[in-house]
């Protein structure tokens, strides 16, 4: 994360792609201690990574049976060809 030091945007830009992982603890400490301080200096992040834990928890919360079966369709089409997981 160091390397990225060309200007606020493009740092903040780079930062987006760490949310899932910092949201999730799942960040080596270096780089999560980098994180926090850009956070406590960028209110537009901290919106985002609230804005991102909030629509987690949101799926989170959303049971299969929930959704109507043509977006279960679709979803499950979507994440088979895009999750390697």
């Amino acid at each position: 994360m160091s390397a990225d030091t060309s200007g606020p945007k493009r740092r903040c830009t780079h930062l987006v792609g760490l949310l899932a992982d910092y949201v999730e603890h799942q960040l080596p400490a270096d780089v999560h201690e980098e994180l926090e301080r850009h956070l406590a200096q960028c209110p537009r992040c901290v919106t985002q990574v609230k804005t991102y834990a909030s629509t987690m928890s949101l799926l989170s919360s959303i049971k299969d049976e929930d959704l109507p079966p043509e977006l279960r369709c679709h979803l499950k089409v979507f994440f088979s060809r895009n999750c390697q997981n």
